[in-house]
């Protein structure tokens, strides 16, 4: 069985992330990183210091996680945690993300450069609540807002999500082999791709709006255990 949970890197998230992995008590557990960013993810986990975001979008992500009330990944953070509280074997199930930019960046045509240019110009100006409105949006019209997207920047779709979900997928499934439940932590963003390519499987899809409302089981403060010593 594999289980996709859709996450927001900027989102207060961590601890829900850690309830759901807790409860499902998956084999495996994949994280949308690669090795660079598992690394970071690591250190962060053991209260190490970690380098300053570097570029405008990551340092738009850690501006709206301040906003709030987290730091940007902490859901990453909380999955890997997570999985070594209930002993899950770990995998790193994303593409090289460094790869991933510069294939990107390759591959936009003239107009789409002048488009993300003008997005990341803008990012400065973008506040907590126009993050929630279009997250409102995203949870209304689903696939819908990812194709709308697509057509204003066909190559990000592709580079960034399209091919990455194939890469995704195509772990899972090998991951599934090996374990009899798989966990993946992934963008929601990635959700309905990755969840068509593995129509085929045992399926549960956990989404964004659910792991934010996300409460822990009720246990049965009725119940008696025993233990015996033999």
């Amino acid at each position: 069985m594999i289980i996709l949970v859709g996450v927001g890197h900027v989102f207060d998230i961590a601890e829900q992330v850690r309830q759901i992995i807790q409860e499902h008590v998956p084999v495996a557990v994949g994280l949308e990183l690669d090795g660079n960013r598992f690394k970071y993810v690591k250190a962060r986990a053991q209260g190490k210091p970690v380098p300053e975001p570097k570029g405008m979008l990551a340092k738009f992500q850690a501006r709206i996680a301040d906003d709030f009330g987290v730091q940007a990944g902490d859901e990453m953070v909380a999955g890997f945690v997570a999985a070594n509280e209930i002993n899950a074997t770990l995998y790193l199930i994303d593409m090289n993300i460094l790869e991933v930019v510069v294939r990107f960046k390759k591959q936009m045509t003239l107009k789409e450069r002048m488009k993300w240019w003008s997005a990341i110009m803008a990012l400065p100006f973008v506040r907590k609540k126009t993050v929630e409105k279009e997250l409102e949006r995203y949870q209304e019209e689903g696939e819908s807002f990812i194709e709308d997207a697509g057509k204003s920047f066909p190559t990000l779709k592709k580079v960034l999500i399209d091919d990455r979900n194939i890469h995704m997928a195509k772990n899972l499934r090998e991951l599934e082999e090996k374990h009899e439940t798989v966990l993946a932590l992934v963008g929601d963003g990635h959700i309905p791709g990755m969840s068509e390519l593995l129509k085929d499987r045992e399926l549960k899809l956990i989404r964004l709006k659910e792991v934010r409302d996300w409460q822990p089981e009720k246990k049965d403060e009725t119940s008696v255990s025993y233990s015996f010593n033999i």
